[in-house]
């Protein structure tokens, strides 16, 4: 993958609290789309992402917590709303939505403008399964927040955790923010790209038993600079699915030279894993 080279006009890198709060503010108003690394992914990839991940209508969603770090436009937070209503319907088809589901979903996401947009998107699809306007608006903003996910505060014990998290080259990252970032994950090695601090902290808010599923790209698995991450799963976590996506069409735009998904689990490493490519 060859990211977009782009130059943005910030302010200066001084390692405030406030400062830091203004670089994020910046990029969440004006970063555009290969600056913030936001790639969308297939629907098909979706699905089969999240039946991987066990995040499946045969089980009780209501009663499951689920993250999405970074949701963009939505390609993996409205299927899943639509998982958790068809379930939650089928198990308790005269719940209260509010009681019942505001804890089930949180979804993080800094660029402003496709919050609003997404947030829309939602309610809409709420509307659309016959939610009430006030349900649909109190669920959507107990669901969405607008922020940092590297930074934002979050408690720790999701169910699953799915998404594609953000690629974007270190020097795309203001200095002062990118301190920050490495003075609170372990992962940020060498050249390593911010999906890497992604899956470091999304692993660490999985309850026991919890699955991540991500796609994105696979090089923390090969290059020196995901030498962390993989130190940490190998001795806390159990990757349990491999799926090598470099030759099937998993995204809307060809961006990512060596896409991946893997299934990690908060459990004792070893167990069985499953490697596969689509064509097998």
């Amino acid at each position: 993958m060859q990211p977009v080279q782009m130059t943005l006009e910030l302010p200066s890198p001084a390692c405030t609290s406030k400062n830091i709060q203004a670089l994020i503010d910046h990029l969440a108003l004006n970063a555009e789309v290969n600056s913030r690394g936001a790639i969308f992914t297939r629907r098909e990839v979706v699905d089969f992402i999240l039946d991987l991940a066990g995040y499946t209508e045969d089980q009780p969603l209501h009663t499951k917590r689920l993250l999405e770090p970074s949701f963009g436009g939505g390609d993996f937070l409205l299927p899943v709303i639509e998982r958790l209503l068809r379930a939650w319907r089928a198990a308790r088809p005269h719940g209260s939505p509010l009681d019942d589901l505001s804890g089930a979903i949180r979804a993080v996401e800094l660029h402003r403008e496709t919050f609003s947009s997404t947030y829309e998107a939602v309610i809409s699809l709420l509307d659309q399964h016959g939610m009430l306007a006030n349900s649909a608006t109190a669920l959507a903003k107990a669901w969405l927040s607008q922020g940092d996910f590297l930074l934002a505060p979050l408690e720790a014990g999701f169910d699953f955790v799915v998404g594609n998290p953000p690629y974007v080259r270190q020097e795309l990252i203001p200095v002062a923010l990118l301190a920050e970032y490495r003075s609170r994950y372990q992962t940020i090695y060498d050249r390593a790209d911010i999906y890497v601090p992604f899956i470091e902290r999304s692993l660490s808010l999985l309850s026991e038993g919890g699955n991540l599923g991500f796609i994105c790209a696979d090089r923390w698995m090969k290059n020196r600079y995901g030498g962390p991450l993989r130190s940490l799963v190998s001795e806390r976590f159990h990757l349990k699915v491999y799926v090598d996506m470099v030759d099937t069409p998993a995204f809307h735009s060809d961006v990512i030279a060596y896409p991946a998904i893997t299934i990690i689990s908060r459990e004792t490493p070893g167990g069985d894993s499953y490697c596969a490519s689509p064509s097998h």
